[in-house]
């Protein structure tokens, strides 16, 4: 128990502030190759879809 009152309680003086972040002329921006290849995985994803749908039909 002695060591209980030892603690000291958090000071309601010190106010916990967000950090504040500074304007930037230059935010980050997603990696051109990036958004290609996953260009690239949608029109393979979409055609998989449209063949398969045909196949079903039978069209195929």
């Amino acid at each position: 128990m002695a060591a209980a009152k030892n603690k000291q309680a958090p000071k309601s003086e010190e106010v916990r502030k967000s950090p504040v972040y500074l304007p930037t002329s230059n935010p980050p921006k997603p990696h051109l190759a990036f958004l290609i290849l996953m260009g690239v995985i949608a029109v393979v994803w979409f055609g998989l879809l449209a063949y398969l749908a045909l196949q079903q039909v039978g069209t195929i």
